[in-house]
């Protein structure tokens, strides 16, 4: 029995090295999990960083988009309004020289005020009119457009998802990895 314990001992010497070798190789593997999953962290924060700010890029490329065809929208029914009062002006115009060799001044003032106040009802129906036309086409421009970003979004977070998932079953892969390292030694 005498000979066996320095054989025990050169093995315990051998099974301690070993645990020791591993318990390294496991710290070091700990210690690599934890970089790599702050750096997906980091990634994945950059990620989102660079998603909101696409999405802020894409809201200011809209308003630039919708500011023009919005004022040319505007400038077309204001002219169409122009060219309608313009009409309605030479019409009054013509009706009012024929009605003033007809009748006398008191009569032409009188026909003038109406005609006035009948011009300025038209073109405030006018405006009304094509504000309400304007609010819907400049809404439906809108909810097309943050349709868009919504999609752009959702698909940026479903890859970011993706990228998470991945680097935790790479994290469990390691550590199963190193357990079986550790209960082969």
């Amino acid at each position: 029995m005498t000979t066996s314990l320095p054989e025990d001992e050169q093995r315990a010497r051998e099974t301690l090295k070993v645990l020791s070798e591993l318990k390294e190789k496991t710290e070091l593997l700990s210690e690599h999990v934890e970089s790599r999953k702050e750096a997906l962290e980091e990634e994945i924060e950059e990620s989102l960083h660079e998603a909101i700010q696409n999405a802020r890029d894409s809201l200011e490329r809209i308003q630039e988009n919708i500011e023009p065809k919005l004022e040319r929208i505007i400038q077309e029914r204001l002219d169409v309004i122009r060219h309608q009062m313009d009409e309605l002006k030479y019409e009054a115009r013509e009706s009012v020289r024929g009605e003033i060799d007809k009748m006398s001044d008191a009569l032409n003032k009188k026909l003038l005020g109406a005609l006035e106040g009948t011009v300025r009802d038209q073109v405030s129906q006018g405006m009304v009119e094509l504000r309400a036309k304007l609010g819907d086409a400049v809404r439906e421009e809108v909810d097309g457009s943050l349709k868009d970003i919504r999609e752009t979004t959702r698909e940026g977070l479903a890859k970011v998802q993706q990228l998470v998932w991945v680097s935790l079953g790479i994290a469990v892969l390691v550590g199963i990895g190193a357990a079986i390292l550790f209960l082969i030694r």
